[in-house]
């Protein structure tokens, strides 16, 4: 009989496999959306067995190719960071990998253990190990990209950094697709939330720094709720280190420079490990003595392999034989895009093209795409924040998060042939190139047939080549016409700036006279609400429902009565927050047609995202986008 005591493990619920491979399994680690973690044997010691679930690769035609890239990845990983890589198959179905056993506590797990926050030096124990760590990943051009506390495995004589499956070499970047970004919200760095830069070791840093702030004061230095008020406090606010302050000054200073809003101004994990090895103890416990206990007893456990009694049964994803039946079950997937082609054919209004928009739309909101044992990480849509608009062009991997700029400065129109905010239309609407290459045809896109009729000057409507085919990801941009776009990533599509046939005057309506309303939706009657620094669509007698339209030049400003905060947008496309009215940016809004409230800041009108947030999209007359005043 295998005994599980000590060694963190439940025993196997039922349909769980009895092996893996053929690695036989004792017990069950744990479990995620992603997949399950179970205790095995392999060549005489315990691994961590990671077996992914058929329904996460089944939806995901690209994720056998990025998973390979992942363990291809884990496999240079230096020892001394984390749990090497023992075993894996990453063609059976589903895949599997295998990596040493840890016998260690996670942080999260530790300091529920204790009670609380952890003393100070283990506090500098943690950050001197971690740094070590992530110094040596760091060196391989690598970066893990979630670490959190689930995440960090405190073991007797130090620590390893654990699930790497989400860490990229840099320079492979593009495995995720453009204008989403993994990680856990409430340990992300600003570049990581907003997109405005490429991720390196600094994120790592900033993560880092966060995980010590949840050890020492139990709770990360921003918040710990998971949604996009947190996201939005990352990017625009400080952190709460008084807690830090009070238990050592010292440390509370690294950590607040780690957790600079600045890339460049972020030590090292090099500079950190120096710090910490002047102020982590060399002798004796690292941990706290209930800590220091439980981890005794898994290293107990870890000491003396037991042998695991399995009877005769077939192997999991361990020959190739089985292996290659489920292929041809895998091939019908792309099946479902037949079936989505005869959405046209319907001829009572347009709600298949809003159903396939809100589809496209699911790649620029919230998308819970991974989720670790442990801990929640998030697939999330570069939404919080822009530089200006021209920064959505070409960031630079010197950008840095800083206030928008007056989108009065920009105008409404781009530069020939590159996609301004007014033109970003074209990322969704690219299809008129389908139908004809001319830009008399192109003009005939929904932005063309803008009511407003500012398709020209303020939503660069229709695109004047017809091609206007930028990917929905942004990865592409090749045209569906003639003329292919330039690059998807730059924001450069195929088509002109000047709209195709819209470059009348902007026939919208004046904006309302000053007061105090409710705004509710055409599609779901729920009106627009504040949670946090987000905007929210909830009940409408939430006592954040209420808006006061103040009116500024161009337009007017909506205030949340209850917090003085106004509504602004961001790009087209992305999530619609509430923040401070002394700035002007993304702030001014006027009347559309057809009751729709239309951002001056990117042409957008304000609409239904995915999930509960607001978004701006592009104006097309639907319900969703009608917004009723009430008193």
């Amino acid at each position: 009989m295998f005994e599980l005591g000590g060694s963190g493990a439940e025993p196997l619920e039922t349909g769980d496999p009895l092996r893996i491979g053929s690695i036989p399994l004792a017990g069950r680690l744990g479990a995620g959306g992603m997949g399950r973690v179970y205790l095995g044997v392999h060549e005489g010691r315990y691994v961590a067995v990671k077996q992914l679930l058929s329904s996460v690769v089944g939806e995901d035609a690209d994720f056998l190719r990025r998973f390979g890239h992942e363990l291809d990845n884990l496999s240079r990983l230096p020892a001394e960071a984390t749990a090497p890589l023992l075993a894996s198959d990453r063609t059976a179905m589903p895949p599997w990998f295998a990596t040493a056993y840890v016998p260690g506590l996670t942080l999260s797990q530790a300091v529920t253990l204790h009670g609380g926050p952890l003393p100070a030096d283990a506090l500098w124990s943690l950050l001197r190990g971690a740094a070590a760590a992530l110094a040596s990943v760091h060196a391989l051009d690598m970066v893990h990209r979630d670490i959190k506390p689930s995440n960090v495995m405190l073991t007797l004589d130090g620590l390893t950094l654990i699930d790497f499956g989400v860490a990229r070499a840099t320079e492979q970047s593009q495995l995720t697709r453009t204008g989403m970004v993994v990680g856990t919200p409430a340990y992300m760095a600003p570049e990581q939330a907003s997109g405005s830069r490429g991720l390196s070791g600094a994120t790592d840093v900033f993560a880092l720094a966060s995980a010590l702030g949840y050890a020492a004061c139990g709770r990360p230095p921003f918040g710990d709720d998971s949604g996009h008020g947190v996201l939005y406090r990352i990017v625009h606010e400080q952190p709460d280190m008084a807690p830090l302050r009070e238990l050592d000054s010292e440390l509370a200073e690294l950590v607040a420079a780690c957790l600079d809003k600045d890339p460049d101004g972020r030590p090292t994990a090099a500079e950190l490990l120096e710090s910490a090895s002047r102020r982590a103890p060399s002798t004796g416990p690292l941990w706290p003595a209930v800590i220091t206990e439980r981890l005794t007893e898994r290293a107990a456990f870890a000491a003396s392999t037991q042998k695991i009694d399995t009877p005769t049964v077939p192997l999991t994803g361990g020959s190739p034989e089985p292996e290659s039946k489920p292929e041809p079950k895998a091939e019908p997937q792309p099946k479902p895009e037949p079936k989505a082609e005869p959405q046209p054919k319907p001829t009572s209004g347009a709600r298949p093209e809003r159903a396939e928009r809100r589809r496209k739309r699911l790649f620029l909101a919230v998308v819970p795409v991974v989720a670790t044992v442990g801990g929640t990480t998030l697939a999330i849509q570069l939404l919080p924040y822009m530089s200006s608009p021209q920064a959505t062009e070409k960031p630079g991997p010197s950008a840095s998060v800083s206030a928008p700029a007056d989108p009065g400065s920009t105008g409404g129109t781009g530069p020939s042939g590159t996609a301004s905010p007014s033109a970003s239309p074209g990322k969704d609407k690219g299809k008129a190139g389908d139908k004809d290459a001319s830009g008399e045809k192109g003009a005939e896109d929904d932005e063309g047939k803008e009511p407003d009729g500012a398709g020209g000057s303020e939503a660069a409507a229709g695109g004047g080549t017809g091609t206007g085919a930028v990917d929905p990801d942004g990865s592409d941009g090749a045209g569906d016409a003639d003329t292919p776009g330039d690059s998807g990533a730059d924001g450069s599509g195929g088509a002109a700036a000047s709209g195709g046939g819209g470059s009348g005057p902007s026939s919208a309506a004046p904006p309302p006279s000053s007061g105090t309303y409710r705004y509710r939706n055409g599609d779901n009657s729920l009106c627009i609400t504040q949670t946090y620094g987000g905007s929210d669509q909830g009940s409408c007698s939430d006592s954040t429902a209420r808006w006061t339209v103040r009116s500024q030049s161009g337009g007017f400003k909506l205030v949340n009565q209850q917090t003085g905060q106004c509504l602004y947008a961001n790009m087209l496309g992305q999530a619609v927050f509430v923040g401070d009215c002394a700035q002007e940016a993304g702030r001014i809004w006027r009347n559309g047609s057809g009751g729709s409230l239309v951002s001056a800041f990117n042409g957008g009108c304000l609409d239904v995202g995915t999930t509960s947030f607001l978004v701006t999209s592009t104006c097309a007359g639907e319900s969703s986008q009608r917004w009723t005043r009430e008193s």
